[in-house]
């Protein structure tokens, strides 16, 4: 047997659907990393101007 089966071969529609899961996933945590670092910089900048800062744990 010098080939694999046909169900290890992928058409070309389940590669795309796959490489937009991928970009999709990768777009989202970007926005979630952007919404932390703003919210991180937001705390910084209250407690350097010496307001209270009240951490959500």
């Amino acid at each position: 047997m010098n080939q694999y089966p046909q169900d290890y071969y992928y058409t070309l529609a389940e590669y795309q659907a796959a490489q937009w899961q991928g970009v999709l996933g990768t777009l989202m945590g970007v926005a979630v990393l952007v919404a932390m670092a703003a919210w991180a910089f937001s705390l910084v900048k209250k407690a350097i101007k010496g307001e209270e800062v009240k951490y959500p744990l």
